[in-house]
C-alpha cells in the first residue's frame, strides 16, 4: 500500500509525469484521446472539484470504471482504508517557494516562485469503507451531440468567423478566421466538430484572446513552439469532444502520429505539462469559464488537501 501524500525535493515531478505519458504512448495508448462518456470526468470525490491539465489525462489513462478519486488524508477523515495491495496515483500542483538564491521583490519581501509538485490519490475502487453517500451515482443523461456541439462554438466568448472558402482547415491568424471543408466533405459529425474544435483551440492564442506565444509568433513546421502549439490544439479538442459526447476521431497512420509525439516528450520533459497547462486555459475560454479558472491550473490537490 502506497500511503505516500507528499512529494520529495529531490524528485524530478516533470520527468515522472513525461515518463507516464511516453510508457502509454509506447504502449500504443494515446493519453488524450481516452474519452471519459462512460466513466465521468476525473473529479475528486470529497470537493467534487474536476481534476485538470495534465491531471485530467493523467487520471483519465488509469481505466477505472468510475473516475472519482481522494487523497490519503481525505481517505483517512471519512474513516476508509486502502485495499491490501493497491497504490497511489500521482496529480501534481504548482506551490509557491521562495527563490534561490534568494531576492527580494519590491516590496522587500523574498520573490516566489512556483514549483511543481505532486500528491498521490486512490481511486475509490481501490479503497474500503468510503461512506455510500459520498459517492455520486454516474450521470446517464442522454444528450446530442451535434446540439453540444453547436452550443459551445454559438457560446464561445469573440469567436472567430467560420468560412467555408476552400477545402481545407486553418486558422488565419492574421485576419482571424477559421476556414472549413463544407461539412459534407467529412464522413462523420464527429470529425468535422473535432476538427472545428482543433482550430477553434488554436484561435483561442491570438492576441486579443489568450496572446499565446506558440500561435501569435507563427513558427515554422517542426519547430518547438510549432509542436506544442499543435498539442495544445490535439489535447483542446479532445477534451470538447469528450465534454459533447463526441467519439473520438481515428488517427491516421497512429504509429506514426506517436512516433512523433514521443520525439517530442524524450527531448523535453516539460513539453506535455507546459501543453496541457495552455490546453485548459484554451477550454475555459471557449466554453466561458475563464473567470472561474484557479489561481493555479494544477492547484487542486493543495485544495482538496484542507477538505475535512
Amino acid at each position: 500500500m502506497d500511503s505516500q501524500n507528499t512529494s520529495s525535493e529531490k524528485l524530478d515531478v516533470y520527468q515522472m509525469v513525461t515518463d507516464r505519458v511516453v510508457e502509454l504512448l509506447e504502449a500504443g495508448t494515446i493519453p488524450w484521446q481516452k474519452p471519459w462518456s462512460e466513466s465521468g470526468l476525473p473529479m475528486n470525490v470529497i470537493s467534487k472539484r474536476p481534476y485538470r491539465g495534465i491531471n485530467l489525462w493523467l487520471l483519465l489513462s488509469l481505466n477505472y470504471e468510475r473516475n472519482f478519486f481522494l487523497t490519503w488524508d481525505q481517505l483517512k477523515k471519512v474513516g476508509g482504508s486502502v485495499k491490501q495491495g493497491q497504490h497511489g496515483h500521482i496529480v501534481v500542483f504548482w506551490k509557491q517557494v521562495k527563490k534561490f538564491p534568494e531576492e527580494l521583490d519590491e516590496n522587500n519581501k523574498p520573490k516566489m516562485v512556483p514549483m511543481l509538485r505532486y500528491y498521490k490519490v486512490f481511486n475509490v475502487e481501490q479503497c474500503r469503507d468510503i461512506p455510500k453517500d459520498l459517492v455520486p451515482e454516474l450521470a446517464k443523461d442522454e444528450i446530442d451531440p451535434v446540439l453540444e456541439c453547436e452550443a459551445i462554438i454559438n457560446g464561445m466568448p469573440d469567436c472567430p468567423v467560420i468560412k467555408y472558402k476552400e477545402q481545407k482547415a486553418y486558422y488565419h491568424i492574421a485576419q482571424d478566421y477559421i476556414n472549413m471543408p463544407k461539412k459534407k466533405s467529412f464522413a462523420t459529425n464527429g470529425s468535422y466538430y473535432s476538427t472545428l474544435f482543433h482550430e477553434l483551440v488554436h484561435s483561442t492564442g491570438a492576441e486579443k484572446r489568450l496572446g499565446r506565444k506558440s500561435i501569435i509568433e507563427m513558427a515554422e513546421f517542426g519547430s518547438e513552439p510549432y509542436s506544442i502549439e499543435e498539442l495544445i490544439a490535439e489535447l483542446g479538442s479532445s477534451y470538447l469532444n469528450s465534454f459533447t459526447g463526441l467519439l473520438e476521431k481515428e488517427i491516421e497512420n497512429s504509429a506514426a502520429y506517436i512516433a512523433g509525439w514521443l520525439g517530442k516528450l524524450k527531448n523535453d520533459k516539460r513539453f506535455i505539462i507546459q501543453a496541457s497547462g495552455q490546453a485548459q486555459r484554451a477550454v475555459d475560454f471557449i466554453l466561458n469559464q475563464v473567470e472561474k479558472e484557479s489561481k493555479d491550473d494544477l492547484n487542486e490537490v493543495i485544495e482538496e488537501s484542507m477538505v475535512s
